[in-house]
């Protein structure tokens, strides 16, 4: 079975390959600081990115960014009015974002830009790598590995049970559900500390 890819450099790597095939472009021009609209991305192509980046890191990415599946759950005009995040929004953001984006962030941020951050590539590296963590290797009910098979499962080489992977938004709506609780409840929040993980995004 084939050793799955772990560090970031290693899924950047991999990833700047499914890119570069994915938009005919050299791999060298798929940099962490790069965006893919800018490398010539569109729609058709970032499913087809998608979809070949789930099937090289076995994992399944959620068609939402995790502002869209917040705002389903926080509701209208609570984290985003007129185009830019509420404070509400921004404290959400602050929460999910890695520590050195947060650290940068402006006290206004347009929901536009905010978009066009899912874009670049180094988002998508740190979205894969959280995504990856959370796609078992063993199975629990004999201990053998587990190996990917179509349907965005994993299959048991041992006693052959299959599961499905855990999709990317039910990952996000667990995260924005925890995050509300603890909004709604700021006695809860306080004990916890800030339980944000700096992960990404999509």
């Amino acid at each position: 079975m084939e050793k799955p890819i772990r560090s970031e450099s290693e899924i950047l790597e991999r990833f700047a390959e499914i890119v570069g095939d994915s938009l005919r472009i050299e791999r060298s021009q798929v940099t962490a600081e790069a965006y893919l609209d800018d490398l010539g991305a569109e729609s058709l192509d970032l499913i087809e990115i998608t979809m070949e980046s789930e099937a090289a890191f076995d994992i399944w990415i959620s068609e939402k960014s995790i502002l869209d599946t917040a705002i389903e759950v926080f509701g209208p005009g609570v984290l985003e009015q007129d185009g830019y995040l509420t404070p509400e929004g921004r404290l959400l953001m602050m929460r999910r974002l890695p520590e050195a984006e947060v650290s940068t962030m402006p006290e206004r941020v347009a929901v536009q830009d905010l978009r066009r951050y899912f874009l670049k590539v180094s988002t998508w590296v740190r979205m894969i790598s959280e995504r990856a963590a959370h796609t078992p290797r063993v199975c629990a009910a004999c201990g053998a590995g587990l190996a990917p098979t179509p349907g965005l499962r994993m299959k048991c080489t041992g006693c052959v049970q299959e599961l499905a992977l855990r999709s990317g938004e039910e990952l996000n709506r667990a995260w924005v559900r925890d995050y509300h609780s603890k909004m709604v409840r700021p006695d809860v929040a306080d004990a916890a500390g800030a339980t944000g993980e700096a992960i990404c995004l999509s």
